[in-house]
């Protein structure tokens, strides 16, 4: 068919051949009765008409609709945040989208995808977090499909002090690209102080995005710009500066650990929270270690340097600006490539050997490890942002109104030859008194917080200062009309010393509030007991509880106790569900997806 020689261009000829080719007399000769219609039924020209029919044609041999899905994975909430942040952004450049949790993602939905963002988090050490589990699992597998068509990028959130910084997100990004996705905008790796790079990436993303797109915007789309929501007047770039009105150490005398309770007032912040939520703290480095650091490199501490906040004297910039331990993976690879150290290069070649090496060292240890003659900019060059602790908060605003309470364990060690200690909690513990001013923000956790429905029974897994939430839920709880049955398992080293909040369980008990609850103390008997012993001592009723609809919750160390105590869980719905072990993944599973199983680790 040689439409060169009717009255089309050689763009539109090449267009309706592409159309055309391939159709039965049948089917052309219904397209000629269809626009014959058309030129007698309409009031539009014959050149309208054949206008109209070639814009139709184009639109039906165009690519797929130009739909943006974005997925997340978040443990806290913050990939879930910042998913529907880029799903607004992207409405109001008129692109239309959809959102989707990776918990309730059907993984061979993801073929059908031809635009991705992804957003996910990193939990525990290096592991994708539970909500993304299955999704990163099938990406992975032999069961994954020719990802070919697709169009991606990511943004990967983590924390640069552990050693597998945004593993997840650095393996979502690898499998996508080895199942053949094109990357339309790099990965964008960030640390806990995540809002600026976040938005930079997306930015980005969505210039690039409109840039592959073949579609202009749609009218509908358009429409549906969303009104821009107010700024909390106080954030974590904004924190509000709260006094500190309380300061209790609760661990008694001769104790082992140092453990302090802290009552902070809030009065004109306008900041609310919920049970579950965490307080960002920003601490400061010690007048101590600066000055031992600025020995090590032969420098004053008065020098102007350009901080990421500014223009200030470098003993400033040294106490609030910048973190000096622990150690990072981060500061270790920009130390290495501004000395051109072969010793530290080898070493970050191996994961495990870098793990060592950070463990209980700080910048002043790597400073005078591997000597070298840092100028002032070179040595802010190579230290992490001064970035906040997050303390899960131990009160229900609406008992206790204006103030916020935290429960802070102070970290002390010993470590090649120096004492050493945490950045925030001594922070806390040490520098500030009451009555000083400390920086902080709320950071909300939308996956860990009281069921919905206030007669579902809770069992609250925490040991330690894990058991902080578990105060703000029994205070939240006392305060409503119903609740339902409660079940507190908490441990600590001795009975004597370290009971955190002992007057208070004993109360609830007393009042009812607090059904059910058992302790283990590890260091009172020869052999050592921990939680998760108490959860399979009491394992017939624990499994009842679960049957019933309980919400199974955890809070605390993530390297050890988690998975002690999740082990111990699948052990008891094995042995009282008589289970395989499958079927236990399956109900723990469950549990996960549908919010009863919920963890706040660290």
């Amino acid at each position: 068919m040689d439409l060169k020689k009717g009255p089309f261009s050689d763009k539109q000829a090449e267009k309706l051949s592409e159309a055309l080719s391939g159709l039965d007399s049948g089917q052309l000769q219904w397209l000629s009765g269809y626009f014959s219609g058309i030129m007698q039924g309409s009031s539009v020209t014959s050149a309208e008409a054949v206008q109209q029919n070639a814009t139709a044609t184009t639109t039906a041999g165009a690519s797929r609709p130009q739909k943006l899905h974005i997925l997340f994975g978040s443990h806290t909430g913050n990939s879930e945040g910042l998913a529907e942040n880029l799903a607004t952004r992207a409405k109001e450049k008129g692109i239309e989208t959809e959102v989707s949790d990776m918990a309730s993602f059907k993984a061979r939905n993801l073929k059908k995808i031809d635009n991705l963002a992804v957003i996910v988090s990193t939990h525990g050490l290096g592991e994708p977090p539970v909500q993304a589990e299955d999704l990163y699992n099938f990406i992975h597998s032999k069961k994954a499909p020719d990802l070919s068509h697709m169009k991606f990028s990511v943004l990967a959130l983590g924390d640069s002090s552990y050693v597998d910084f945004c593993q997840t997100g650095k393996d979502f990004d690898a499998a996508l690209e080895k199942l053949g996705a094109e990357r339309i905008g790099p990965r964008q790796d960030c640390d806990v102080d995540y809002e600026e790079d976040a938005e930079a990436w997306q930015e980005k993303f969505l210039d690039a995005f409109a840039e592959t797109s073949v579609e202009a915007p749609s009218a509908e789309a358009q429409s549906e710009i969303a009104a821009p929501k107010a700024e909390a007047k106080y954030s974590r770039k904004n924190p509000f500066e709260a006094t500190i009105i309380e300061k209790i150490k609760l661990n008694g005398r001769g104790s082992s650990k140092e453990t302090i309770h802290l009552e902070l007032d809030l009065e004109g912040s306008g900041l609310t929270y919920e049970p579950g939520d965490a307080l960002g703290v920003y601490g400061a480095n010690s007048s101590t270690l600066i000055d031992e650091v600025l020995k090590a490199t032969k420098l004053s501490g008065n020098e102007e340097v350009e901080s990421h906040k500014g223009k200030k004297s470098l003993n400033e910039a040294l106490t609030y600006d910048y973190e000096l331990t622990p150690l990072s993976r981060l500061s270790l690879t920009k130390y290495a490539e501004l000395t051109g150290s072969t010793k530290l290069e080898d070493l970050l070649s191996d994961n495990d050997k870098v793990l060592e090496y950070l463990t209980g060292r700080d910048i002043l240890d790597l400073i005078q490890e591997e000597s070298y003659k840092l100028k002032p900019d070179e040595l802010i060059s190579v230290l992490r942002k001064n970035t906040p602790r997050m303390y899960s908060i131990a009160s229900s605003q609406q008992a206790v109104e204006d103030e916020v309470h935290l429960l802070v364990s102070v970290v002390r060690y010993n470590a090649f030859g120096r004492d050493k200690e945490g950045h925030c909690s001594t922070t806390l513990a040490d520098r500030l008194k009451v009555d000083d001013k400390v920086k902080v923000f709320v950071d909300k956790n939308s996956r860990f917080k009281l069921p919905q429905n206030p007669d579902a029974p809770v069992i609250m897994v925490g040991p330690g200062t894990g058991v902080a939430p578990f105060r703000a839920f029994m205070q939240h709880r006392e305060l409503a009309e119903k609740k339902g049955k409660s079940w507190l398992f908490f441990g600590d080293r001795n009975f004597r010393t370290d009971f955190l909040y002992q007057t208070e369980w004993q109360q609830y008990l007393k009042e009812g509030l607090l059904t059910k609850a058992d302790v283990a103390f590890s260091r009172d008997q020869q052999e050592k007991l921990y939680v998760q012993h108490r959860m399979l001592e009491n394992g017939k009723e624990l499994y009842e509880w679960l049957e019933e609809g309980a919400h199974f919750y955890v809070c605390g160390d993530a390297k050890r106790m988690a998975k002690d105590v999740d082990n111990a869980l699948r052990e008891i719905i094995q042995q009282q569900g008589g289970v395989t072990p499958e079927k236990a993944e399956e109900y723990i599973k469950y549990l996960q997806v549908s919010k009863r199983y919920q963890t706040d680790i660290y």
